[in-house]
């Protein structure tokens, strides 16, 4: 089964299987690690503004396909903003989005396949990054994901006020199937475009080769850790 609407903060993930792989890149973006796949200075808007900006609220969001059921590990982005915008220490939180449709993120941003908050804490910037912006990597904490095609966005918390704007990176590699989602319409150009670009996420999981049991369980903390560097 999919998994919903997962709340780090609420519920985890148990499961049962047979054995797992060793992690396998899902998808990739970002590309080499010294940012020469990146278009240097490009980023497009993914925000969770505060309240009185809420119609504003949009995502970057980019597609993929797992052909088998996965375990999925951790996701990758390569954060930047403008417009007042003083670097990652200001943003409050990450969402992250696993929709199952462009249409489902038009609708919503939260995930209709899956929905994760992260806390700030949880989102790790790389020391070996070489690129502009910041590559950071949020893990997932065992969630699962079936065999088929997505639509994946983060989406910083970020108050207009306080830290500008935020934004997720524009690279060279992908299929140019990048869209903008904006379901409050802020933005003037419907509930989301196609806007041809690629961004700079990557995605990295285990395959699960056999039978597996999943189930929600209410827990006090938080369902996700912190990735270590």
């Amino acid at each position: 089964m999919n998994i919903r609407k997962v709340q780090a903060f609420g519920a985890t993930l148990c499961a049962s299987v047979v054995a797992t792989a060793s992690a396998d890149v899902i998808f990739d973006n970002i590309g080499n690690m010294d940012g020469s796949d990146m278009v240097a200075g490009s980023v497009a808007a993914s925000q969770q503004f505060e309240a009185s900006f809420a119609q504003y609220d949009i995502a970057a969001v980019e597609d993929f396909s797992i052909e088998v059921g996965m375990t999925l590990n951790s996701i990758s982005f390569v954060l930047g903003g403008w417009n007042g915008y003083a670097g990652y220490g200001g943003v409050e939180g990450y969402i992250v989005n696993i929709y199952s449709s462009i249409d489902a993120a038009g609708s919503g941003l939260n995930g209709d396949v899956l929905y994760m908050h992260a806390g700030s804490e949880y989102a790790e910037a790389s020391s070996s990054w070489g690129g502009d912006l910041d590559h950071m990597t949020i893990d997932f904490g065992g969630a699962a994901l079936n065999a088929g095609d997505y639509f994946i966005s983060v989406v910083p918390i970020n108050a207009f006020g306080v830290n500008g704007q935020t934004g997720i990176g524009i690279s060279n590699i992908g299929g140019d199937n990048g869209y903008q989602a904006n379901p409050g319409g802020g933005f003037g150009f419907g509930n989301y475009v196609q806007t041809g670009a690629n961004y700079a996420y990557s995605l990295d999981g285990s395959v699960i080769p056999g039978p597996a049991a999943f189930c929600l369980l209410g827990i006090a903390g938080a369902t996700i850790r912190r990735r270590r560097r």
